[in-house]
């Protein structure tokens, strides 16, 4: 049979990629003289693979991510005061299904950042959605939203993913459109979604950060009480980093 047709009705199947791939598939199945049903199985395979990746970059695409880096990439080593055991519990994503929340508290650069990323890198490939936002970003959408009359909008928005990502809550102060508009968010999501909040503040500063102490209060009541925090305390890597660059820290 000509291949003509074969690419012809796989496209009409909507495999493209799979008909652009098809005379090295069976170069090689005839190279190796493999079997029929391998045969399919191997044409099976490349396509399903194909669309888990465009569908896994799409969810990355959308989830807003500044940058991607796995736990491979992390130096447990230098930060001994992270339990490895139980960010790789972390990395099941059993806390997603039980709408659970991951707060990473510490100073800056520590890590917090990257640990946030590689946790939802790993839940974006196993296929939940997530949405990333630092906490300043955050309140600029809000400011902007609410003279546009679309405040309501922001509210749907990051309730909608599977894993919504605050970062760097701590760095700057909350108004009291933001810190109301946050603690909607934070009550729908309340139990049903899961939430990845890093901050360089103690709990017990949280009321300077939302300028309420009773809302912060209810804030962190939602957040806790079903959640698993993560308190680290070691150097800053970026620091290290310099200090490897020859700069000392009296230049930094």
């Amino acid at each position: 049979m000509n291949t003509t047709v074969l690419v012809e009705r796989l496209k009409q199947l909507g495999w493209s990629y799979t008909a652009d791939q098809l005379d090295g598939i069976l170069e090689d199945s005839s190279k190796d003289n493999v079997s029929y049903s391998t045969f399919l199985y191997t044409l099976l395979s490349k396509e399903i693979e194909h669309r888990e990746e465009t569908e896994l970059n799409k969810r990355i695409k959308k989830s807003k991510l500044p940058y991607i880096k796995t736990i491979h990439d992390f130096d447990f080593a230098f930060q001994p005061s992270i339990d490895e055991k139980r960010i790789k519990e972390v990395l099941t994503g059993r806390y997603i299904h039980h709408g659970e929340n991951i707060i990473l508290l510490g100073p800056p650069g520590v890590g917090k950042t990257h640990l946030a990323i590689s946790m939802t890198v790993e839940a974006l490939t196993q296929g939940h959605t997530a949405l990333y936002i630092t906490a300043n970003d955050f309140i600029a959408e809000c400011q902007k939203a609410n003279k546009q009359g679309l405040i309501q909008r922001i509210i749907k928005r990051y309730c909608r993913p599977d894993i919504l990502v605050v970062d760097e809550i701590g760095y700057f102060g909350f108004d009291e459109l933001s810190s109301h508009t946050f603690f909607q968010i934070i009550s729908k999501r309340y139990e049903t979604g899961a939430m990845i909040l890093t901050s360089n503040k103690s709990y017990v500063e949280w009321g300077k950060i939302f300028g309420d102490e009773v809302l912060a209060t209810a804030i962190l009541d939602r957040i806790v009480h079903h959640s698993s925090t993560f308190n680290i305390r070691g150097d800053s890597y970026r620091l290290r980093e310099k200090k490897k660059a020859g700069i000392q820290p009296a230049q930094l």
